[in-house]
């Protein structure tokens, strides 16, 4: 039913005197924030599946900007909604009865080929450094679109950068409502890369790159070199990413001092450490790229920064400044440049990455969720730690340096106590920094009945600092979580 929708928007905005751009055929995701930027539209409006069940779809709203929307603008939206309930007059008229698409598309104008055009000359300018280079690589690199619509969009993005040995999922390479060959199209999920990682072995590549169905998302696995797949998570490929992009600006001559990183509250600290170690300016933000993308156009439009990366750990990536959204195309075209460069000198991906934890540190990770049906018992579990204010500084045998609650709107580190980050009122939001350098930030989720955690700790000692991370976690999961307690159920 995406089509429908797309076409019951665009005759609602008709109906009211609009001028109207319409992508006739399906694109991926960030062709909607590009073009609502590129266009100066008072907004934009993607209809997708993403990365959801087959039954859903999403309404993802931009404005004027090319972000997605924040407070005020989506409780404005919501207050619209409620004060028209019955339809307007004039729509339905636009519409065929049968198919539900609009009866004549002479009143839009299609902006398939001229805004797909333009963002495959604009993106290459801006982040295509060795397409010459790319060009002589040997590299094979085996390519998913997982069922969605990300195909014709990265075969064209990769060759710009140079790229002629994409080897492409014939079963996951055109859009399939169905799903058919994976039980949830996420890349993230178990399974979701096996047919890709099993064409590369058939065809002996030694990487697979991936989409979600709309393609704002990428992924990426690489076979070591004991044969066995890797599948890099979020923070891997976002530290791979910015070190990629610090070193390529480097060489175009731009300061550190200018370079601006951003990442979400929940992602690895190993981008703020590469951020103050260079002398590069980081920031981060709630969870969500409508935070990140607003965010990077607020600094750059107070000072003068160059946006590097912004992105956060379930696979979203922002590269250039000119798609205001997580972008899955172009962050294949650079990957596939990396990969290339990094081949070319005798390296692997996985080499590179252990070059940046000797510099940065080895950060681990130790994320995972409760489940829990019932949203009352979540504030409950928030409620009781906060204590009215008296909140818990010592977990099991851990010491507590510094809480943000972003819920309430409280940070023990700010002099004045107030949080920078929106207050999010409704949902749940904590941050614990522990005398040992570790960090949690405990969140609920807006769309699953799930209580989230995500925590981690640098250390020269990986396997030292699992150990401790872990007993960190046991901590907060007996003294905040209280699973028998509230009855919250694993997964």
């Amino acid at each position: 039913n995406s089509q429908r929708y797309a076409h019951v928007t665009a005759a609602v905005f008709l109906s009211k005197g609009f001028k109207v751009y319409l992508y006739l055929k399906t694109v991926a995701t960030p062709m909607v924030a590009y073009a609502t930027k590129a266009r100066h539209a008072s907004c934009g409006v993607m209809v997708t599946a993403s990365h959801n069940p087959k039954i859903d779809n999403g309404y993802k709203v931009y404005g004027d900007n090319g972000a997605q929307i924040i407070p005020p603008v989506d409780e404005h939206i919501s207050e619209c909604i409620m004060a028209n309930l019955n339809q307007w007059e004039g729509v339905d008229q636009l519409l065929d009865a049968n198919t539900g698409l609009l009866k004549d598309t002479s009143k839009i104008v299609d902006l398939y080929d001229e805004s797909v055009g333009s963002y495959m000359t604009e993106i290459p300018k801006d982040l295509a450094r060795k397409p010459e280079a790319t060009a002589k690589s040997n590299l094979k690199i085996v390519y998913t679109a997982m069922h969605g619509v990300g195909y014709p969009f990265v075969s064209q993005i990769v060759e710009k950068f140079g790229f002629k040995n994409l080897i492409v999922v014939p079963q996951q390479r055109d859009p399939d409502p169905e799903f058919s060959t994976v039980s949830f199209p996420n890349p993230e999920e178990k399974g979701a890369l096996d047919l890709a990682m099993a064409l590369a072995d058939k065809e002996g590549s030694p990487m697979v790159i991936a989409n979600d169905p709309d393609a704002d998302r990428f992924a990426a696995a690489e076979k070591t070199k004991d044969g066995k797949w890797h599948i890099f998570h979020g923070d891997e490929l976002g530290i791979l990413f910015g070190a990629y992009q610090f070193q390529a600006f480097k060489e175009k001559g731009l300061p550190a001092s200018s370079m601006l990183f951003i990442c979400s509250a929940v992602s690895s600290r190993m981008l703020k450490k590469l951020a103050e170690t260079e002398g590069c300016r980081f920031e981060d933000t709630m969870t969500g790229f409508k935070w990140m993308a607003n965010k990077s156009m607020e600094v750059r439009n107070k000072e003068q920064f160059e946006h590097l990366l912004a992105y956060e750990e379930a696979l979203g990536y922002q590269l250039s400044e000119k798609v205001a959204d997580k972008d899955g195309v172009s962050a294949s075209g650079v990957w596939v440049e990396m990969a290339c460069e990094l081949y070319a000198q005798g390296k692997t991906v996985h080499d590179k990455l252990d070059e940046l934890r000797k510099k940065y540190g080895y950060f681990v990770t130790n994320n995972a969720y409760f489940l829990c049906y019932d949203p009352p018992t979540f504030k409950a579990i928030f409620d009781e730690f906060r204590n009215n204010g008296q909140y818990k500084w010592q977990l099991g045998k851990f010491k507590v340096t510094a809480i943000r609650d972003v819920t309430v709107g409280y940070d023990s580190t700010k002099p004045d106590k107030k949080c920078t980050f929106p207050l999010t009122a409704t949902s749940q939001m904590v941050t614990l920094t522990f005398e040992n350098g570790a960090t949690l930030t405990a969140r609920t989720s807006g769309t699953e009945p799930k209580l989230k955690w995500y925590s981690e700790m640098s250390s020269s000692d990986p396997a030292k600092a699992r150990v401790e991370l872990q007993e960190v976690v046991d901590a907060v999961i007996k003294d905040i979580f209280q699973p028998e307690k509230y009855g919250l159920k694993k997964p």
